[in-house]
Order: structure tokens, then C-alpha cells, then sequence
């Protein structure tokens, strides 16, 4: 991909801050202290995870190990395939529901109050985005926690053009898009805290007007970008 591509891509991308928390241009974006109040990350952020497809599920029957599986790859319309009852609908579930959805099928017909575990082995739903500035852009699974600084290192770190003072973190919240910019120099530093991000999230990491200077002459950047990307080029 050009390098005007990935600059035309963020744009695109930065312009749906108008969207995002009635901010006009990601300039807008909350930062410091109310920035870090809206990535708060919620408690118990595990528990509530749900079941998407292409998932990966270990699933227990108690006593009946020709109805378990190790490996149940949740298919591609929310579906898991159990032996004896077939397509079982688990995607949007958590462990625990699924769990009883199955028990209560093979109750039906087959088993007397069936014992069902299921375990998540592969949750491909918790997964982040990293876009703009970032060496390897692209969607990366989320395993425990993870910071910011981390979440950046996943894409083998920002660009040369980058600017760090313009990370800007995107996340559903109460059903509403949510933007905050944060400053990945000062995180490096010690300088500022290094905020939680969440499955679901998407990181953009800006552009400095002034780095994309390379030899007296400016990168072409579309005409939507004034207020999209950086002009301090002190980072």
C-alpha cells in the first residue's frame, strides 16, 4: 500500500470523529484527565466476553466423552456442531450461557440433567485495531491485558512520520463511539499513565506535518487533512 493510500485511509478513518463524541475533528478529542476517563476500563471485562464467530471452544459433557470436544471452531454464522444434536446457536452467548444452551438441547432427548463446561480456547473477538503511523497496521488479538504502549509494539511500533502526541483511541461505549487522543511520548516517558485498551478498540496513531517534510518537499496530502493530522513536529 502507497503512502498516500495510508494517509487518504487514516483520513477516512479520522473524519468518523465527527461522529464520535460530537467531536468536529479529532483535534477535538479529549485529552489528558478526561481522555483517561473515558478509556477507563470497566471491572470483570472477562466475564463479559461473548462468543463470536470463528471462536475456538473446548466443550465438557460430563461423563460423556464421545459428546466433547476439544476443538470446536464456531462457524461463520454464530453456530457450533455438537454430536447427536447438531448446529447449536452459541455466537453472541457468554461461556456460561452457551454452555446451558447445549445442556438444555441434549436434555431434551438424550441425557437426564446433562453437565455442560465450555471454555473459550480462541476468542477471536477480542481483537484491536491499529491504523494510520503504525509499521504494520492491521487487526491483533487481544491475550490478558494490554496497554497502549503494548497494544502500539503489536504493529511493530509507529513510523518514522509518526506523531506521538496524537494517539488517538476509539471505543463503543454504552453503544456510542467514543474518541480520547493520548501522548505516546509522554507514556514512554513516565510522564503520563499507560491507559487500558480493550477488545474492540481502534488505535490511530497520526501523522506530524513536519516529519513528512523529506527532502524540502511536503508529502501531497489530500485537502480534507487540515485538522486531521499533527503540526508539531517536536515528536
Amino acid at each position: 500500500m502507497t503512502r498516500t493510500n495510508s494517509i487518504k485511509r487514516v483520513i477516512a478513518t479520522l473524519t468518523a470523529c465527527g461522529l464520535v463524541g460530537g467531536c468536529a475533528t479529532v483535534e477535538d478529542a479529549p485529552r489528558g484527565d478526561a481522555a483517561y476517563a473515558i478509556v477507563t476500563a470497566p471491572p470483570e471485562v472477562g466475564i463479559d466476553y461473548r462468543i463470536a464467530p470463528d471462536d475456538v471452544l473446548r466443550i465438557q459433557v460430563y461423563h460423556e466423552p464421545g459428546l466433547s470436544l476439544e476443538d470446536a471452531q464456531v462457524s461463520a454464522s454464530g453456530m457450533v456442531r455438537m454430536p447427536l444434536i447438531g448446529d447449536v446457536p452459541v455466537a453472541g452467548l457468554s461461556a456460561g450461557d452457551a454452555a446451558d444452551a447445549i445442556a438444555a438441547r441434549l436434555g431434551e432427548r438424550y441425557l437426564v440433567s446433562p453437565q455442560v463446561t465450555l471454555f473459550v480456547k480462541k476468542a477471536v473477538g477480542r481483537r484491536v485495531t491499529l491504523d494510520g503511523e503504525v509499521r504494520e497496521p492491521g487487526l491483533y488479538p487481544v491475550e490478558g491485558r494490554l496497554t497502549l504502549s503494548q497494544a502500539v509494539a503489536l504493529g511493530k511500533g509507529p513510523t518514522r512520520l509518526a506523531s506521538l502526541s496524537q494517539i488517538v483511541v476509539i471505543r463503543q461505549i454504552e453503544g456510542e463511539r467514543q474518541a480520547a487522543m493520548f501522548d505516546l511520548g509522554a507514556i514512554r516517558k513516565g510522564e503520563a499513565p499507560d491507559p487500558e485498551i480493550l477488545p474492540g478498540d481502534s488505535i490511530i496513531i497520526g501523522l506530524s506535518r513536519a516529519k513528512a517534510i523529506i527532502g524540502g518537499g511536503l508529502i501531497a496530502l489530500p485537502a480534507l487533512a487540515t485538522g486531521f493530522i499533527a503540526l508539531d513536529g517536536g515528536r
